[in-house]
């Protein structure tokens, strides 16, 4: 299993490297990390070549509320780009079979640009392959947490240079010479995807530091003082500062939505967790508070909370346009509301339902109304069942599980999904492959957090009367694949 570690320390390397070449959002930047997921890929199925029963089948066959939506919207996307006769088209997309008529052709595609689906269905594929990656290799807690570390070590490298570079002042970007504006965009582009990368980023590093809380009460001060000593001194206190240096790089983005999801996530999150968060630790709610009270506003006062605040009242429905883009769109969805225009196709299609000149606009700003509007309802709601069915595996592992790094990553993917779907309501934070496939990244972590056995005999039978879909069978086939039955979680 030598080169299974490989990929490991590759999927690691990954999470750090994604969103550095801007985000990972041109195409030869996610086309190189297309040939990164290919070759660790190779490498993770390699250690299986000597005995391929051992691969974990019945590890992704639980996935498969993730692994089947995935499978199924690339499919789908295959079904776009088939060439159909006119008239079989037109009973399918009429608008498509109009515009290939106009142009005299006998057969045309669902997708009104080609190329575009075409980049659509190779990301699509990446994504679906780093999701099996993800899922084979990320198979005990210690893996679970170095995961959430590297995500905490790039969200703030990211903050922290994004930081920096509006500190000092800098005109041009280090590397791509680009100009940049007088707002944290890290190394991104645009400032609301370095807030949205944050955001994941700094819930995966509250669920680190929740999976560190002490559950039972000190029996005396003198070993309360310890414990205080003994995290000032722990590796706590670094993910504390950390968070610290990220919500500092969110705040300076100025980001109206990127804050707000945040804010929004971390409360919903802690309401969650009082609700349902077993043997909760007793500085969870210290900490929840900590993150709205010292956070956001001590810190936040310091590093520009004002100038997001005036940000949000001085917003005005008269002077957004982001609003008539969603309207507009509304009238593509009626046109196709079953196929969609194509993966990709937005700025292809967008200029011809446009009223009036509003400028540029290669999306729509509104992730649900743009994948409606290129892969249809069904398509988009099938993805928004999954990211919900995700929310309530985390809230199954909170009150199921006794493992503290299950039931913390659990609350710290919740506050992550929570803010990915409120965040994706006023921006396009999906497109960049750097925020897709960290988001594709919690979806396996909210699975891992609820199905992944631990080893003791009191969580597998936990879960096997509990969980729908899982046995005791399961759990101890899982445990034959290298699960360390002894390992400290």
């Amino acid at each position: 299993m030598r080169t299974n570690t490989f990929s490991f320390y590759a999927l690691l390397l990954l999470l750090i490297c994604l969103p550095i070449p801007l985000g990972a959002n041109r195409v030869w930047a996610w086309s190189l990390v297309s040939i990164w997921v290919g070759v660790m890929t190779m490498g993770m199925l390699s250690s299986y070549c000597k005995d391929w029963r051992q691969f974990p089948v019945r590890r992704l066959l639980r996935f498969a509320w993730l692994l089947a939506p995935m499978l199924a919207f690339q499919l789908w996307v295959v079904i776009q780009l088939l060439p159909l006769p006119i008239s079989w088209l037109a009973y399918v997309s009429p608008l498509s079979a109009s515009v290939n008529a106009q142009l005299g052709l006998k057969f045309g595609s669902i997708t009104l640009d080609t190329y575009a689906t075409l980049s659509t269905l190779q990301k699509g594929f990446t994504y679906l392959l780093f999701a099996i990656n993800a899922i084979v290799l990320v198979n005990t807690p210690r893996k679970v947490k170095w995961v959430l570390a590297a995500l905490l070590a790039s969200g703030t490298f990211q903050a922290f240079y994004g930081a920096m570079v509006v500190l000092l002042g800098l005109k041009h970007s280090l590397v791509f010479e680009l100009v940049l504006p007088d707002v944290a965009t890290g190394s991104f582009v645009y400032k609301n995807h370095l807030a949205n990368y944050l955001m994941l980023c700094l819930c995966a590093g509250a669920g680190l530091l929740v999976s560190q809380l002490h559950v039972s009460s000190s029996s005396s001060w003198r070993e309360r003082f310890a414990r205080w000593i003994g995290g000032v001194l722990s590796i706590k206190m670094f993910v504390r500062i950390a968070l610290i240096v990220m919500v500092i790089g969110l705040v300076m983005t100025r980001s109206r939505m990127g804050n707000t999801a945040f804010f929004a996530a971390t409360l919903i999150g802690g309401a969650v967790a009082l609700l349902f968060y077993r043997n909760k630790p007793r500085a969870l709610v210290a900490l929840i508070v900590s993150l709205l009270v010292i956070d956001t506003f001590v810190v936040g006062s310091v590093f520009g909370l004002a100038k997001v605040k005036q940000r949000l009242e001085e917003t005005a429905l008269t002077a957004e346009t982001r609003d008539e883009v969603v309207a507009w769109s509304a009238e593509i969805i009626e046109s196709v509301p079953i196929v969609g225009s194509g993966g990709g196709s937005f700025y292809t299609v967008f200029p011809a339902f446009s009223h009036s000149n509003l400028g540029f606009y290669d999306h729509a700003h509104n992730e649900y109304v743009q994948f409606a509007v290129e892969f249809g309802i069904p398509a988009t709601i099938m993805l928004g069942v999954m990211c919900l069915y995700a929310i309530w595996l985390c809230v199954f592992a909170m009150r199921n599980r006794n493992s503290k790094t299950q039931k913390g990553t659990a609350l710290g993917c919740l506050m992550a999904v929570v803010g990915m779907l409120i965040h994706i309501s006023v921006d396009f934070n999906l497109q960049p492959t750097a925020n897709a496939m960290t988001f594709i990244l919690i979806l396996v972590l909210c699975g891992v957090s609820a199905r992944m056995p631990i080893g003791t005999h009191r969580e597998v039978q936990n879960l096997a009367n509990t969980s729908d879909g899982s046995s005791i069978a399961n759990a101890s086939i899982n445990l034959s694949e290298g699960n360390p039955c002894s390992q400290k979680s």
